[in-house]
């Protein structure tokens, strides 16, 4: 099973980032988004 979550640039995000990650999911990619005033992440995250 994948998630998708974005990580804003303000750190918006980082809070469920970090439960996915205590309840066993994985990082399997991470994409930046550059735009003209923020950098958002874009992460797909995997559970088997």
């Amino acid at each position: 099973m994948q998630k998708a979550l974005i990580i804003e640039s303000n750190g918006s995000g980082k809070e469920k980032l970090d439960a996915l990650l205590a309840d066993g999911w994985e990082v399997v990619s991470i994409t930046a988004n550059h735009g003209k005033s923020y950098n958002d992440f874009l992460i797909i995250l995997d559970k088997e």
